[in-house]
Order: C-alpha cells, then structure tokens, then sequence
C-alpha cells in the first residue's frame, strides 16, 4: 500500500523540493488548505501530513485515523495541539535548526540599527531637515546593553553576535544553566528589562507565554528601550505596547511578528507608528533558507514514517 503524504498548506513552493526527497516511495500532494474543514478534505487516507499554517486541531487528529506524523516546516508549533496529538497517537515535530543564522542576523540588525538610530536619522532627512540639532546620539555599544528573552539556539546566536560588536548581554531563561562568560542572568523577565536597553524576544508561544510582554515588562524597560521581537506576536501585548509608544514611556519597537498578518487592530497602528521600524515577518528568510526548511521537513517526516510503518 502507498503511503500518503499531504502538505496541507504552503507558501514556499510547489512541493517539488519535497518530492524530490520522498519519491518514489511516497505519494505526495500539495493543497492550500486553511481551515479545519478544509484539511480534513485533503488529508482523508494521510499516513503523514506536511503543515506550515494550517490549523492541527483535536477535531482534525480525530477525524484523520490513519495520521501517524506531522511535521511543521518551521520551528513554533503553536498551530498544532500538542496534547491532542499525544492522546491520538501522532508523532509531532518541526525543523528545529531551520533559519538560526538569518533570524538571529534579523535580530541583532534591528539592535544595532537602533543603536545608530539610523531608522529616526531617516526620517528626520526626510521630516525635518539636514542636520544632528535635536537628534538624540548613539551610544557606544559597552554602554547599550542587551537583554536576551529565551536563551535557545537562536537566543545564543544573537548574544554572541551582541558581544561581538561590543554590546553587554543579560539573560532572562529559567530554563537554562551555565551562561557563556560575560553574560549575566536575571531571574524575571521585568528585571532583565530593567537593566537593558534593547529587549529581544526568542521565546515560544503558548498559553503561558501568550502577552508575556506586558505593561509591567515596558514600564521596566523605559523610555530609552527598544523592544525587538522575531519570535511570536502573540508573546506581546499590543495594546499595551501601543499605548506605551503613544506615551513615549518606551523608546522604540523593532517588530517582524504581529498578532494578526497582515496587521488589523492595534497591530496595524503599530505598523504605521513612527518610533516602530516593522517588517513583515522576514526574519527567517534568505536564498537558501527556504529550500533548506522544504528538504529537512521533508526528511524528518520521511524519517519519522518509516521509524513508524
């Protein structure tokens, strides 16, 4: 009997580079599925399912019997119910070492564009007027310190890239041990906020973690800060970090995730504000980034098949 492969959704390309790894043994289609509904119409008969956006609910795993693995071309897996995979008996996983370099480059880019403040020398050239009258000046990067929130792999990449170029590193990470040599460690998330003046997110969503970055959090990271995040929109308040921009009680915010893309709602005033430099999630992309993350989905859901036959 073939054994079914189904990418219910993708905007990364026709599944060619996945064929190429899973032919001929497996057969494979390539949908644009979206909503529960949807997948369960594509996916009838799948042994394996291949998702990037698409929603992997409770009533998606029971409605699919035959599902034995499902693998996210990304690292987060905040569309997937973990817990309703375990109770059916579905393997689960992502391409955990996907796009490291290219998000922490993302990250560490937006730090020391704000440390230059290129993003409000622009637009004072375009605004105002030739000129530094008025314009608040740089600091030297041994003066600028970083805050690392989540000290993964790509936490990690960001802070050696940090102490690179000169900047001080702090950690919040209750998870993790022994820290590099020069990094300090705070034990909340508001007092690493406390001590930084750039804050960047690379933490996972879940319920936990959902609005983690709150009023508190940007009250302690002040009307200097710059809060960074390529992680998750939904780990951010947005209401809140609205406000906090509106008031000038926070510096400036560098955003490539929003709660709601394209941006609606508070999402869509933080992307027109004048002290937010936002992007639209592309952190994790450059020319061989995507073709990588197809191939390896690819191979672990291979893998994970054949572990499972």
């Amino acid at each position: 009997m073939t054994t079914r492969i189904v990418i219910t959704d993708t905007n990364l390309g026709d599944g060619s580079h996945e064929r190429a790894v899973l032919a001929p043994d497996f057969e494979v289609s390539c949908h644009a599925a979206t909503t529960e509904d949807e997948v369960l119409d594509v996916a009838k008969g799948a042994d394996g399912l291949l998702v990037q956006w698409a929603p992997i609910t409770d009533r998606v795993l029971a409605g699919l019997p035959g599902l034995r693995a499902v693998v996210r071309y990304g690292i987060g897996l905040d569309n997937i119910d973990l817990a309703a995979a375990a109770r059916h008996g579905v393997t689960v996983s992502n391409v955990d070492d996907y796009c490291l370099a290219e998000v922490a480059d993302h990250s560490m880019a937006a730090i020391y564009a704000h440390n230059r403040r290129l993003t409000a020398a622009s637009r004072r050239v375009t605004d105002v007027a030739w000129g530094i009258a008025g314009f608040a000046q740089p600091l030297p990067p041994a003066k600028d310190p970083v805050g690392v929130a989540g000290f993964g792999r790509i936490g990690r990449e960001v802070a050696r890239r940090a102490q690179a170029l000169g900047f001080p590193v702090h950690v919040w990470d209750p998870y993790v041990g022994d820290l590099p040599a020069g990094v300090s460690r705070w034990g909340s998330l508001p007092e690493l906020a406390r001590a930084v003046n750039h804050l960047t997110l690379h933490i996972p969503s879940t319920e936990q973690t959902r609005g983690l970055v709150d009023a508190d959090v940007l009250a302690a990271l002040g009307p200097d800060g710059h809060l960074v995040n390529t992680a998750r929109g939904a780990l951010v308040d947005e209401a809140a970090l609205l406000d906090a921009l509106k008031a000038a009680t926070l510096g400036f915010a560098s955003l490539d995730v929003l709660s709601s893309e394209p941006p609606v709602g508070p999402a869509a005033e933080l992307a027109g504000h004048r002290r937010a430099l936002v992007t639209p999630h592309i952190a994790y992309l450059s020319t061989s980034s995507l073709p990588a993350l197809r191939v390896r989905a690819a191979q672990i859901l291979r893998d994970l098949l054949v572990e499972t036959a």
